[in-house]
């Protein structure tokens, strides 16, 4: 059988006195050579498909391997089953009538517990139901309590002072003299800053703060209550 490598390979000899035309052999070799190779993409297509198929073929014969088996096992169960109901009918109608009677009274006892169930579990759903409204209230009046309070506090904040020291005045030269005691030392200058927060620590719900009475300045500067509230981070 020639190959393809055959095909394209070939030479003719030249004849003497007549002969094929050159080109006329040479597109000849060229068609044949495209034959040849779309042939042997089909072969191989076609070997790709049948391996493929032959795998699906397998598959497919392990699965009915396997639903064999189930078969069997579903005949052996059901031939169980046959031979169970024989048993059960030998038992006589007096034993089908007390297993019927024992049916009836589970099923009334269950249907009595299932309505018991489902009472009470309406019942809980009501009761958390109540529940929930009354966390929402007690939410919602905490809420108010708690913007009431940072509101008293705000305005304390507020009535806060704020000290500026006075521009130090130029120092001119002046003649030796002797030493005289260098004066107080002002008080520190606390300016709070435009991000400055309150965390509130505890309040009294009676508070009162006039929010035009300053707040009395201390040793280290204002005097401001902690147990009121604290700066925030």
């Amino acid at each position: 059988m020639l190959t393809l490598n055959d095909i394209i390979n070939v030479s003719f000899r030249k004849s003497r006195l007549s002969g094929y035309n050159t080109e006329d052999v040479d597109n000849f070799i060229d068609q044949v050579k495209a034959s040849y190779d779309e042939l042997m993409k089909k072969n191989i297509e076609l070997k790709e498909e049948m391996e493929k198929q032959n795998a699906e073929k397998e598959q497919l014969l392990k699965k009915l391997e396997v639903l064999a088996g189930k078969i069997e096992d579903y005949r052996q169960e059901e031939d169980e089953i046959k031979n169970a109901l024989v048993s059960a009918q030998k038992l006589g109608d007096a034993s089908i009538r007390e297993a019927r009677h024992k049916a009836e009274i589970i099923v009334k006892d269950a249907t009595l517990k299932a309505g018991n169930i489902a009472s009470a579990a309406e019942e809980n759903i009501q009761e958390q139901k109540r529940e929930l409204e009354r966390l929402k209230k007690e939410v919602s009046d905490f809420r108010a309590q708690l913007l009431e309070t940072y509101k008293k506090h705000l305005t304390m904040i507020d009535a806060i002072p704020t000290y500026k020291p006075q521009p130090e005045q130029e120092a001119k030269p002046q003649l030796a003299k002797e030493p005289e005691e260098a004066p107080a030392p002002e008080e520190p200058t606390m300016e709070l800053p435009p991000d400055f927060h309150v965390t509130i620590a505890n309040f009294d719900d009676d508070l009162d703060v006039s929010p035009q009475e300053p707040l009395p300045h201390g040793e280290d500067g204002l005097n401001i209550p902690t147990d009121v509230f604290t700066p925030g981070k």
